[in-house]
């Protein structure tokens, strides 16, 4: 008589699904952290260039608030000038291709002070103002005496986080011992082809013929570009050997920031052209707005105007003109009515 096999119990049953999804979790687990390790090394995850922008106007603002919240006449916000960055946000090991690439948003603020009480003073204050908004507030020593010969003063420092992650300081320069606030953005790797998009377009720039128009940024630059002006070139405005054209327009573009951080435009960097027959021609001698030696800076709040010449020996219907406010912005082309 054959006896039936013991019941088979609900451990026993259930312990291979167990070890089984063990080790599911555990390759897994292993799959993230070989990724996430890659990532850290190739220096972070790979952001827009719309995000690098977010960051660089939280890292000035920062500073701002900072400056704000000093006596009057210690700083002022618009005295930032834009830091280089630490040297260690560079790409050694060549993760970046294409159009990846890497900055570190920081800026400094130059303060004027008395002496040391004033400006122990200020550092209370500050120090009670980051501790209002929860903040954990870090002291720093004195600069270090690197020059026996020229002793820098003894004044201490504090820094902090704040809720966006950008770091912040007050202290004195360890070179020159004067006061400054520092903000530091951390290092950002981002993708200059994921530019800044308009929030709106209207007239010219929104895809039909118009006299004039305007573009609006989601970071608050904005574009106008105003009503085609016909006029007549100096021959110094002219190409060589270049005949006098029948036709000449100029094209007045202003820009102006209503962000948070500067601007930095360079007229290779603009985008700006015209393509309205192939016998049109950029008079670009006539250009104007443009630092020849160095980027030109819109600080926030400001308003700036540059002007583009071009000529056709047949008048053209409309000129189509692409123009963007610097790297970070996508550039768009306006269909301006020609009179």
């Amino acid at each position: 008589m054959e006896k039936n096999p013991p019941p088979v119990s609900r451990r026993a049953a259930v312990r291979p699904w167990l070890i089984c999804l063990t080790a599911l979790a555990a390759v897994w687990w292993a799959c993230v952290a070989v990724s996430d390790y890659f990532t850290a090394v190739a220096g972070g995850p790979v952001r827009s260039a719309e995000d690098f922008r977010k960051r660089d106007i939280a890292t000035r603002q920062a500073g701002d608030r900072t400056v704000r919240a000093l006596r009057p006449g210690a700083g002022k916000p618009e005295w930032a000038r834009a830091d280089d960055g630490s040297t260690s946000c560079v790409d050694d090991l060549g993760f970046d291709d294409g159009d990846v690439t890497r900055k570190q948003p920081g800026y400094v603020w130059r303060l004027s002070y008395s002496g040391k009480d004033a400006y122990m003073t200020d550092l209370g204050k500050l120090r009670e103002a980051w501790e209002d908004r929860g903040l954990k507030v870090q002291d720093l020593p004195p600069p270090e005496q690197l020059n026996p010969a020229r002793p820098l003063p003894d004044w201490p420092g504090i820094r902090t986080t704040d809720e966006h992650g950008v770091a912040i300081r007050m202290n004195l320069n360890r070179y020159t011992g004067e006061p400054n606030v520092t903000t530091d953005g951390g290092c950002v790797r981002y993708d200059r082809a994921a530019k800044v998009t308009a929030r709106t377009r209207e007239g010219a720039a929104g895809g039909h013929t118009a006299k004039e128009g305007r573009v609006v940024y989601r970071d608050g630059t904005e574009v106008t570009i105003g009503a085609v002006q016909p006029f007549t070139p100096t021959p110094e405005m002219l190409p060589p050997s270049t005949p006098t054209p029948a036709h000449a327009y100029r094209v007045t573009v202003t820009v102006t920031n209503k962000s948070g951080a500067a601007l930095e435009l360079r007229r290779y960097e603009t985008g700006a052209w015209a393509r309205t027959n192939p016998d049109l021609t950029e008079l670009s001698a006539y250009t104007t707005g443009f630092d020849t030696t160095s980027p030109t800076r819109v600080a926030p709040g400001e308003t700036t105007h540059f002007e583009f010449a071009y000529a056709a020996q047949e008048k053209p219907p409309h000129l189509d003109f692409a123009f963007g406010p610097g790297d970070l912005h996508t550039p768009y082309t306006w269909r301006l009515a020609v009179r």
